[in-house]
């Protein structure tokens, strides 16, 4: 078990990340907190949240993204051409709506190959 110093130490490693690096780190981490096999599964995936605000909070629309993986394999072991999420798509197989630093990502919660404009 780690102690706080330890974490903090993490933390700020973490954030000297650029966003696809962090992005990165995280797919090799969240994947293995899933819980597959209970009564019921779940997945730990990385979300974008955003919302536009309206004339008040009533009216305030969220949208909420799963970050997909970039396919490295695809980008020569890269993160795609974009730096930030701007690809935006929905999963062909279980409909979640993703963004990724790439247009072509893995699906953070099947793991299906995701085309994304």
């Amino acid at each position: 078990m780690t102690d706080d110093d330890e974490r903090d130490r993490l933390a700020q490693d973490l954030l000297r990340l650029s966003l696809p690096e962090l992005v990165d780190v995280l797919q090799r981490v969240l994947p293995a907190h899933a819980e597959r096999g209970t009564i019921v599964p779940s997945v730990l995936v990385l979300a974008e949240i955003s919302w536009v605000s309206g004339g008040d909070s009533s009216s305030r629309e969220l949208s909420i993204e799963g970050v997909a993986w970039p396919d490295r394999d695809y980008y020569d072991g890269g993160f795609g051409p974009e730096p930030a999420l701007y690809e935006q798509g929905t999963c062909p197989v279980c409909q979640l709506d993703v963004t990724s630093t790439a247009k072509r990502a893995f699906c953070p919660q099947c793991g299906t190959l995701c085309q994304l404009t």
